[in-house]
C-alpha cells in the first residue's frame, strides 16, 4: 500500500467513496421531494412513514422503525409531530407489548392531496438520475414493505 499524506487520503475518500456520493445523492433527491411536498406542509420523510402507515393499514412502531431503518428515537419523535399535527393515531398494539400506529382521517386525506406532487417529484427524480439510473437504483433498492 503507497504511503500517503492527510491531503491525498482525504482527496481519495471524497473522489472514491460510495457512501460520499450516496448521502449527496439522497440530500438531492430529499430535497426534489421535499420542495414538491412543502405547498402540502409535509416533508418526504414524513410521508415515507404516512405511506408505510396506509400500507399497511396500521403497524407497530418498532415494525416501521425495523423495515424503514430508522433509529428508535428519531421515529419516536416524528410520530409524536405527526400526531400533534393530527395525522396519526398511536394506541397499544392488540395483544402485543409497543403501540401500534394507524393513520387518522386528515392524514388519509394528505395522501390523497399529495400523489399529484409525488408524482412530480418522482418525474423529476427520474430526470436528474436519467431513466436507467433510475430504473436501477429501484431494483437495487426493493421497497420497505417487503420486509414487513
Amino acid at each position: 500500500m503507497k504511503k500517503m499524506d492527510a491531503g491525498q487520503i482525504g482527496r481519495l475518500i471524497a473522489s472514491e467513496c460510495l457512501s460520499v456520493r450516496i448521502r449527496r445523492l439522497g440530500r438531492l433527491i430529499t430535497r426534489l421531494y421535499d420542495g414538491a411536498l412543502a405547498p402540502h406542509g409535509v416533508s418526504a420523510a414524513q410521508l415515507n412513514l404516512l405511506s408505510a402507515i396506509a400500507a399497511t393499514g396500521g403497524v407497530r412502531a418498532v415494525d416501521l422503525a425495523r423495515v424503514l431503518e430508522l433509529e428508535k428515537s428519531t421515529l419516536s419523535r416524528d410520530l409524536k409531530r405527526m400526531e400533534k399535527i393530527g395525522w396519526v393515531r398511536a394506541g397499544p398494539a392488540a395483544g402485543d407489548t409497543g403501540r401500534r400506529v394507524t393513520l387518522t382521517r386528515a392524514g388519509s386525506r394528505l395522501l390523497l392531496e399529495v400523489r399529484d406532487a409525488w408524482e412530480k417529484a418522482q418525474a423529476a427524480a427520474e430526470e436528474e438520475l436519467g431513466k436507467t439510473t433510475f430504473a436501477r437504483l429501484r431494483t437495487a433498492l426493493p421497497s420497505p414493505l417487503t420486509r414487513l
